[in-house]
């Protein structure tokens, strides 16, 4: 038996089986698959998030460690760092949400429209990340307002 498929089906499988992977907490499947399904889109003619995430990689200072948006990804497909082989990795939380962030953003650029399973998944982050920030602002204003210590 063959399966029959084309770019925009498999790269929105691709896409779901990275947003559910995502969820199970296998960040390193969930990258490569969301990583698989945005390179396999054409190139849109305006920029999707990658390049945004790519202009933004350029502005941080020099640092030790992963800095370029697809350093993840070449590790998780080859093994390597800067060209040479490593075995271990650090993720940060992030790294998964921004990779499929990117192949659902450069899907839409594509075919001008998402599954509903991507646009429910797309609000989900929004609303955790709004409420992180929000935390985080009232940790800081808590902080600022907290009494001055007496002598």
């Amino acid at each position: 038996m063959a399966t029959e498929t084309n770019t925009k089906l498999a790269s929105a499988r691709q896409i779901h089986a990275a947003m559910n992977l995502h969820a199970a907490g296998e960040q390193e499947c969930a990258i490569t698959l969301a990583a698989a399904a945005e390179g396999m889109l054409v190139e849109p003619d305006e920029p999707a998030f990658r390049q945004k995430v790519k202009d933004f990689a350029a502005t941080l200072p020099e640092a030790e460690g992963s800095q370029k948006p697809n350093d993840f990804i070449n590790w998780l497909k080859h093994g390597t760092y800067n060209g040479k082989k490593c075995d271990t990795a650090t993720i940060d939380d992030i790294e998964a949400p921004v990779a499929i962030w990117r192949a659902i953003t450069k899907f839409y650029a594509v075919y001008k429209a998402v599954t509903p399973d991507m646009e429910k998944w797309q609000q989900t982050m929004k609303q955790k990340l709004s409420a992180e920030k929000a935390a985080q602002a009232n940790v800081i204003n808590s902080a600022d307002k907290a009494p001055a210590a007496k002598p």
